[in-house]
This record gives structure tokens, sequence and C-alpha cells, in this order.
């Protein structure tokens, strides 16, 4: 299965020029990317690995800062559209945008994070020492077990 997210220049020229409502246009972006991380969660291992490379290079280019020329423009480019989303009073109608991508650049990582053989084992070993000693132990919410596992 095969799944791509695309926001062309067009697009973005649409809602410049005010051809398109914005917020519908960013609450379909927003609809996008949370789809888009649902079908990343529920299906990372039916993904064809160039696509799976590919994911993570999305990741990991949305997280890591670069140290490069081409970086410049980019950060010359957001910090204008940033302006621009800011001048036109839509950064509430933006932010589930963002919130989205946030939610799949993080289904992406668990995904590459639960490959990692070293992250099975230690899954592994933990569910066996639950069941071999047979203790209750305190309930941990789904934001503190990738911790706990790293404190392990």
């Amino acid at each position: 299965m095969s799944t791509a997210v695309l926001i062309d220049s067009y697009e973005i020229q649409q809602i410049w020029q005010r051809k398109l409502s914005p917020s519908s246009r960013f609450d379909e972006i927003a609809a996008r990317l949370r789809r888009t991380a649902k079908i990343v969660k529920q299906e990372w291992n039916n993904f064809p690995p160039e696509n799976r490379e590919q994911l993570k290079e999305l990741a990991y280019s949305l997280t890591e800062p670069h140290g490069s020329l081409p970086n410049l423009k980019r950060t010359i480019w957001v910090a204008v559209y940033t302006l621009f989303i800011k001048t036109t009073s839509q950064s509430a109608e933006f932010q589930p945008c963002i919130e989205a991508l946030d939610l799949l650049v993080n289904n992406i990582m668990e995904a590459v994070e639960q490959e990692d053989p070293s992250y099975q084992a230690v899954l592994s070993d933990t569910v066996e020492q639950l069941y071999s000693n047979g203790v209750q132990g305190k309930v941990l919410e789904p934001e503190e077990t990738r911790e706990w596992l790293r404190k392990l």
C-alpha cells in the first residue's frame, strides 16, 4: 500500500489569492495529514521498504536541523509564510495542520523505533518478567511507556 501527502504550490497560491476559504483548506490539509498518520500507524509493516525509507526521510527532515544553504531558503520561506498567516489572522485555522503534521511525524518515529531489534528485545523481556513475577506494578499511561522503556 502506498500513501502520499501532497501540498503543492498551487494549493498555497489559491490560499494566498483567497480563491478558497483558507480555514476550509487548512481543515482539508489537516484531515489529509491525520488520515496519513493513521495509515502509517496501522499499515507500517505493509509498506514497501522504499516507502518506509521515504517516510523516515520526511520525518527526519522535519525534526532534524540541517546546516546547509537550502535550509536558509526554506527558513526564509517559512518565515514569510508564517508572517502571512499571522497578518491574515489565520493562526487558529493553521494550528490543526501543525498538530496533524506532528502526529504524522510521531507515528513514523514510533514505527521506526518499533522496528529496532533492541526495542523488540526489551519489550519481550519486559513482558516475560511481568508474567513470571506475577506482581502488579504501577499502570503507565501511553506517553510514560516510551520513557520507561528507555530507562530499562
